[in-house]
């Protein structure tokens, strides 16, 4: 499951040579709407076979990217849960207590953080925060990222927590929220 998550997402950053996901939602043909809502950081939906995610005007730049880089995901990989069914909101984004949502989780995580950047900080002895803010994510998706390199047998120390359940539980998208 999760490596079809990150081969997805690798391939797409190599064959575009982007990591924007408002781009490369452009390029395969997904519809990106902004809508304001207290709650909801984000959804998909496959109308009249038109693949839409909506991301919520009223957080961050670096929150809506990791929103919808999440939901493109949703779209790439599970496309039969959206087509003729109610669209997938996301009121707890990254919840990994969901396969689903923890393989969109994954997509992103590949979709938005370069290795090479991310082992520079990691060689520098960069702590996960700090990690995190220099690669303007929250350090929860960091963690995911960190953990399937870890799985793939990359050389990761294990002295970091595991990624919270819900760390998108709230706008709240400061970089260091655990």
């Amino acid at each position: 499951m999760d490596n079809r998550a990150a081969e997805l997402s690798s391939e797409l950053v190599r064959i575009h040579g982007i990591r924007d996901p408002f781009r490369l939602a452009s390029l395969l043909g997904v519809t990106v709407k902004y809508i304001s809502t207290k709650r909801q950081k984000g959804l998909c939906a496959v109308i009249d076979d038109i693949p839409f995610i909506f991301i919520n005007r009223n957080m961050s730049e670096p929150l809506q990217r990791m929103t919808c880089a999440h939901e493109l995901g949703h779209i790439l990989l599970h496309r039969e849960i959206l087509s003729g069914q109610k669209p997938l909101l996301d009121y707890e984004l990254f919840d990994i207590r969901s396969s689903a949502e923890y393989e969109a989780n994954v997509f992103a995580a590949y979709l938005l953080i370069d290795d090479a950047e991310l082992n520079e900080l990691l060689n520098r002895g960069e702590d996960l925060v700090t990690a995190a803010s220099s690669l303007d994510l929250n350090v929860n998706l960091l963690m995911i990222r960190l953990l399937q390199m870890r799985r793939e047998g990359q050389d990761i120390p294990d002295t970091f927590p595991a990624p919270s359940r819900s760390f998108l539980g709230t706008i709240e998208d400061k970089a260091d929220s655990v």
